[in-house]
């Protein structure tokens, strides 16, 4: 919890420089939310240490296939680093750009995807096929 206090606290502090910086200092402005960004980013990461230690426990007992998890961790990286730099792009005026990285985002999530499709189909098949 008090990591997310800090990183409230953090972006708080960073809206207010924004802020105070005004139309003038709009380049300084993006590199402080870049920086902030990365700040809570960090302070987060701690909160993802037990959904590890879950999802290793959810392989062991269910047999998973230790790719399908990581494929599963690297779409939410993805999406969580799609959305980021989709609104720093629209902070800075350009959200042209920033819906583009959320569409090029989505793709490679879908491109990660293919196994579990396929892995998907195969069942489905072995499932049809034997009934």
């Amino acid at each position: 919890m008090g990591g997310f206090l800090q990183a409230c606290g953090g972006a708080l502090i960073a809206v207010i420089l924004y802020l105070t910086l005004g139309k003038q200092g709009k380049d300084l402005g993006i590199v402080l939310t870049v920086g902030a960004c990365c700040m809570i980013l960090l302070l987060g990461l701690q909160y993802l240490q037990p959904v590890m230690e879950l999802l290793s426990q959810l392989e062991c007992i269910g047999a998973l296939d230790g790719n399908l998890v990581k494929i599963l961790l690297k779409a939410a990286g993805i999406g969580f680093l799609s959305e980021i730099a989709c609104l720093v792009c629209t902070d800075a005026g350009n959200s042209a750009l920033g819906k583009a990285l959320q569409i090029a985002g989505s793709c490679t999530v879908l491109w990660l995807s293919v196994p579990l499709f396929r892995g998907l189909l195969e069942l489905l098949q072995k499932i049809l096929g034997g009934a």
